[in-house]
């Protein structure tokens, strides 16, 4: 792999792309994470926080739980009339209440996406009424706006194009899109909000696989002229090039993570406009490479994959496209291979390699640099390397998706002869890794060394191992 960055040739302002982040119930963090992550990348532009209507409301007894235990199954498996995906819930060691678990994350984040799921089933066939579950959903918003003014989005449903998330069709999504619309048209006409409610969805799990569903949903939406202020899709590398097999797209599945998003995105506009339908922000609200899993490896494997995807985002086709990766807090045993900080047992939190990532691009500044990468195997050969300038400091990230080593040569032209300090911060599967290696989550100081450069020009070599990324600072040595 070959990058070649211009000192001289600044292409725009960068631009952080980590202010929209994710939240999960699923494994709920203390109420002291919030605040912490914060402190870690800055107050969430957008934090997407949940609400789950089957533990809001018992439909069996008609009872309201507002301040519930999140993840707690109040019936056995066998006795639901749907599993959704309670068989993988494992409640959080911090034992956080709803009511803690969104009003932290509200102190915290800018502006709140409310992600509204379950009873999706219950309602599709007939265990409930329609009528039942739209004002559920109207008072479950009603109460989150209440604890959380900040919240500006309602995203009706999560992933219902798979089975664990009630495996709907077109129709029987868009009937219950229709109640969810109604619900927020009276709540922002009951309470004139000064951040009225907006509405969108439906946060598809296999947009290219099953881009039919996307058709059949946002066609219904269309013919039943119900409002959409935004749109969601979900990608994640790896399951969806398995998807894509599986529904016979062969072609799609050799793509890149970066050229699949970049798939994802022309669909929507091609579609939305043989549509009619309004042009409105399009939120990638849950991203990742690996699968979701508890193997250690994969913690480095979707970071590496993450830097790429989140250095894609400076291209103007992406303009409009908000990326959240998946996810700042999980169950470690379920999804290591996503979370981005980890529960130590003093109460403390650890960056994982995903973390570390996700930091080191919020905590560069400055204005990037003309940065050229070839001779690299894979897709995806354009976005493993970033270089930022700031004052007289240049940050170049380096990043190696694929599992093999490989030699890098740096070559940065249009510098000041002179002899110059060059700080590596390395992250693998042994260096700055709490996950399989060692590290406090830091991304601490690797190496240190001098060169001298000549005709303007730094030379500099290094193998990067699998899914290795490195950032070097680099720095006249009389000014470091």
């Amino acid at each position: 792999m070959k990058i070649q960055v211009q000192a001289n040739e600044t292409t725009e302002r960068y631009k952080d792309p980590t202010r929209w982040q994710n939240s999960t119930l699923r494994y709920a963090p203390p109420e002291t994470f919030p605040p912490f992550l914060a402190k870690e990348l800055g107050r969430a532009a957008i934090m997407r926080v949940w609400i789950t209507l089957d533990e809001y409301w018992d439909y069996h007894t008609d009872t309201y739980y507002p301040d519930y235990e999140i993840g707690k199954a109040r019936y056995p498996l066998s006795e639901l009339h749907y599993p959704y995906d309670w068989g993988k819930i494992v409640p959080a060691p911090s034992e956080t209440r709803y009511r803690g678990f969104l009003t932290s994350h509200a102190e915290n984040a800018e502006e709140l996406m409310l992600n509204v799921r379950r009873l999706e089933r219950e309602v599709s066939d007939g265990i409930i009424t329609y009528e039942q579950y739209e004002h559920v959903f109207e008072q479950a918003v009603e109460y989150c706006k209440f604890l959380a003014p900040n919240i500006r989005y309602i995203e009706c449903c999560n992933e219902v194009d798979i089975k664990s998330f009630g495996n709907l069709n077109g129709e029987e999504y868009v009937k219950i899109y229709a109640c969810a619309c109604r619900a927020i048209a009276r709540l922002n006409e009951k309470h004139r909000y000064p951040m009225p409610l907006q509405i969108g969805g439906y946060a598809a799990a296999e947009p290219l696989a099953r881009f039919d569903l996307v058709q059949d949903i946002l066609e219904g939406i269309r013919n039943a002229n119900l409002p959409i202020d935004f749109y969601s899709y979900h990608i994640y590398d790896i399951p969806t090039s398995s998807a894509l097999i599986r529904h016979g797209k062969t072609d799609l599945a050799t793509l890149g993570c970066v050229e699949k998003l970049r798939v994802i995105i022309q669909n929507h506009k091609d579609l939305i406009t043989r549509l009619g339908l309004p042009e409105r922000p399009v939120f990638l609200n849950e991203l990742g490479r690996a699968r979701a899993t508890g193997v250690d490896g994969d913690a480095l494997l979707n970071a590496a994959g993450m830097l790429t995807y989140l250095n894609a985002f400076s291209d103007k086709d992406f303009e409009g496209v908000y990326p959240f990766p998946w996810c700042t807090f999980h169950n470690p045993g379920l999804q290591i291979s996503y979370t981005q900080y980890l529960l130590k047992e003093d109460g403390s939190y650890i960056a994982t390699p995903n973390g570390i990532a996700i930091r080191l691009l919020h905590e560069l500044k400055g204005d990037r640099l003309a940065c050229k990468v070839t001779e690299t195997e894979g897709r995806d050969g354009a976005y493993r390397a970033l270089a930022v300038k700031d004052g007289e400091e240049i940050d170049l990230l380096c990043v190696n998706p694929i599992s093999d080593t490989v030699p890098c040569e740096i070559k940065i032209e249009g510098l000041i002869n002179g002899t110059y300090r060059i700080d590596a911060y390395h992250c693998t599967e042994t260096i700055n890794n709490c996950v399989t290696g060692t590290g406090d989550g830091s991304f601490a100081l690797t190496k240190t060394k001098e060169t001298t450069v000549t005709n303007g020009t730094l030379k500099h070599q290094i193998p990067l191992e699998n899914n290795h990324f490195v950032l070097f600072r680099i720095k006249r040595a009389d000014e470091a």
